[in-house]
């Protein structure tokens, strides 16, 4: 009997079985990864149209995003002015950097799957927060003139966005080629977000953002790196049975 009569008469619920834990398997490009980032997606997509539909139909959730930014501005000092100014640098242009230093890194080592996902990761999160900014077109915090010399909307945030695909990303990079301990691999992720939570604080402080507009921007990059990381599992697996 050949394979496929034999697997044809499994049962209903043994065929889910196997799909299953098929799917939650750690060893596999479509396994325990490919699952994690379709569950992230989904996830942070509805957060994200959550937010957009408050923002958009002018909510309650409008009316707290002002009062907060009204807070920020009233409780802001020179000297953390100063201070928040250095660490929103972090996203921007910090980020720019670290896209380009692993990127001559990864091409150096001829990772060519992965320079190709860091890439497109980091960039194509450029565009989406271009096409979101311009399909919003939520202004700025009257407060932001202070501080910004530029004109660009408001949702979502680009430093927060930014700085969750690149720091995340790179997190992953740094645990899945560095041997180390589970503890320093938690170590590293936690460094990532509390780098990510300090960019989006730094852009309230300085009054250029709206609580929503820093969360949206961690949401859509959350949504955006899930997308590129199981698109680059598929090819990997694709990839593997070629060769």
């Amino acid at each position: 009997m050949s394979d496929a009569s034999s697997g044809s008469g499994l049962s209903f619920t043994e065929r889910a079985r196997q799909f299953l834990a098929a799917r939650f398997d750690p060893k596999s490009q479509l396994g325990l990864g490919l699952t994690i980032s379709l569950g992230a997606f989904v996830l942070a997509i509805w957060a994200l149209s959550g937010l957009l539909d408050a923002v958009l139909d002018n909510t309650t959730l409008v009316r707290v995003d002002m009062r907060a930014a009204a807070w920020f501005h009233a409780h802001s000092t020179p000297t953390g002015l100063k201070i928040f100014d250095v660490i929103t640098q972090l996203g921007a242009p910090a980020v720019d950097v670290v896209i380009v230093l692993v990127g001559i890194y990864l091409w150096r080592a001829r990772e060519h799957l992965l320079l190709w996902s860091w890439l497109a990761a980091n960039l194509g999160s450029k565009v989406v927060e271009h096409v979101l900014k311009s399909t919003v077109h939520r202004s700025r915090p009257e407060y932001s003139a202070s501080y910004l010399f530029t004109q660009s909307y408001s949702f979502p945030s680009g430093h927060s966005m930014g700085s969750t695909v690149c720091y995340l990303l790179l997190s992953y990079l740094i645990v899945m080629r560095v041997p180390m301990r589970s503890t320093a691999r938690a170590a590293v992720y936690v460094l990532a977000i509390a780098l990510i939570l300090a960019v989006a604080f730094s852009r309230l402080y300085l009054g250029v953002h709206y609580p929503s507009d820093v969360v949206g921007g961690m949401a859509a990059g959350v949504a955006w790196l899930s997308v590129c990381g199981a698109t680059r599992r598929v090819v990997a697996h694709r990839w593997s049975l070629s060769t």
